[in-house]
């Protein structure tokens, strides 16, 4: 028997399943992140406790970072790659002095911070396009909390842009879709200034 799905029906199906998608990210990157933060605290003897309700903030930008570091130096141990990824993550998060100038220690010690100044040169640069690109949606960050707690969206722009031109996003509420990636993955801000982002990003790559 032929099963006839209505078009409300299609819509509540693909926004759902883009929604569990969306979420996923955010919850793999959290995941990520945390494990480099417990495994730095391991290796040494740092307390960064305190980062893990940032951790789907540090995860979405610390993706697209651990991308270009495995391309770039694809050389690197997983151990040093770890020592990269928290010098990237101290100098982004992390205002206690004694424990930045004891991480970068640890990046000098094992030689290097050559390949530690390249990540960083392209980290800044990351970080400057993403600043921009949300500033220009009306958003402005006064403090660096406020900048991690955007973060996790910066892996969303691609499957977003993505969805907004083949025109999937056209069978979709916006404002549905925001909420269900929210429920999926729970993230640092609340739902109603998510769902304007969302919104608003959604509004530009139509334009």
């Amino acid at each position: 028997m032929k099963i006839i799905i209505t078009e409300s029906q299609k819509r509540i199906i693909l926004t759902e399943s883009t929604g569990e998608e969306l979420g996923n990210i955010i919850k793999q990157n959290t995941e990520r992140a945390i494990n480099i933060l417990k495994e730095s605290q391991a290796q040494m003897g740092l307390n960064l406790q305190f980062l893990f309700t940032w951790g789907a903030g540090i995860g979405g930008f610390m993706g697209p970072v651990e991308d270009f570091i495995r391309g770039r130096f694809p050389e690197l141990s997983e151990q040093e790659l770890l020592y990269i990824l928290i010098g990237v993550i101290a100098t982004y998060f992390i205002d206690n002095k004694k424990t930045v100038s004891k991480i970068y220690t640890e990046i000098q010690e094992n030689g290097l911070s050559k390949v530690f100044e390249v990540v960083l040169r392209k980290t800044d640069t990351l970080k400057n396009t993403f600043v921009n690109f949300v500033e220009s949606l009306g958003v402005t960050f006064h403090k660096i909390k406020k900048f991690v707690c955007y973060l996790f969206i910066l892996p969303l722009i691609p499957p977003l842009a993505n969805l907004v031109f083949n025109g999937s996003l056209g069978n979709m509420d916006s404002r549905e879709l925001s909420m269900r990636i929210v429920g999926f993955a729970g993230v640092t801000i609340s739902g109603i200034i998510f769902r304007e982002l969302i919104l608003k990003m959604v509004k530009r790559f139509k334009s």
